[in-house]
């Protein structure tokens, strides 16, 4: 769509702001305000990594842009709820990341740890799913969500504990997709104890990939003896 068409829509269909929801300019993603607060919640993957020292992962690197509090969190709710703005920003955002190690020629495509097709069916979308085609564009590499699939589940990962995790990730399969020798880069909203990934980049690996990189719009960081919600992601 043109700027033009996108104006006069925007006339009938008010841009919001990715992580508050107000009303913001129509060519914008996220409100001053939001993009302020968000500035501060930047960090980096030694920041997660540093909070799972002696954990071997099977990635060969991990990308992450946020600490999962205040507007990051806001924002990957409203994606879940499907507002795209922030998956864009986010998107961008990670992109620039990733480019700083791995040059996107030898990304050879994007994909991102998928729903079950009940979920997919009552949301209507996979906002990880939004996530990873808006860092594929930003990289000008193709997306590909027919790698992996999950069985369906009444489980949610916000419903257990970071020792329950694992035998979660036991609901995610793969496809009988060939990637010999590819480089894959996989995404996915929130990344806390890494097993949702880990357990996706071990079958992409078993498919062939050569490498496969992980990135996350935003990451949870443990502090000293802290009692993680209820609520908390991936």
């Amino acid at each position: 769509m043109n700027r033009a068409g996108a104006f006069l829509l925007n006339l009938l269909y008010p841009n919001r702001c990715g992580c508050c929801k107000v009303r913001i300019a129509w060519d914008a993603l996220l409100c001053a305000d939001c993009l302020e607060k968000l500035d501060a919640l930047r960090c980096t993957p030694a920041d997660w990594l540093c909070c799972h020292k002696g954990e071997e992962f099977p990635w060969a690197g991990v990308f992450t842009v946020f600490s999962y509090e205040s507007a990051a969190r806001d924002g990957i709710l409203a994606m879940k709820d499907g507002a795209q703005n922030f998956g864009r920003y986010a998107g961008s955002a990670l992109a620039e990341q990733v480019r700083a190690a791995v040059p996107p020629a030898e990304i050879d495509c994007v994909t991102w740890v998928p729903v079950s097709a009940v979920r997919r069916h009552r949301q209507g979308y996979a906002h990880a799913e939004l996530l990873g085609k808006s860092l594929a564009e930003a990289l000008g590499r193709p997306a590909n969500g027919r790698l992996l699939k999950q069985s369906d589940s009444s489980l949610r990962q916000h419903q257990l504990s970071a020792s329950e995790r694992a035998v979660f990730g036991m609901v995610f399969r793969r496809t009988n997709a060939d990637l010999s020798g590819q480089t894959v880069l996989l995404t996915d909203d929130v990344l806390t104890t890494g097993s949702t990934m880990r357990r996706c980049t071990e079958l992409l690996l078993e498919m062939g990939a050569a490498r496969v990189f992980a990135a996350a719009a935003a990451c949870r960081l443990r502090r000293p003896r802290e009692v993680q919600p209820e609520n908390e992601e991936n």
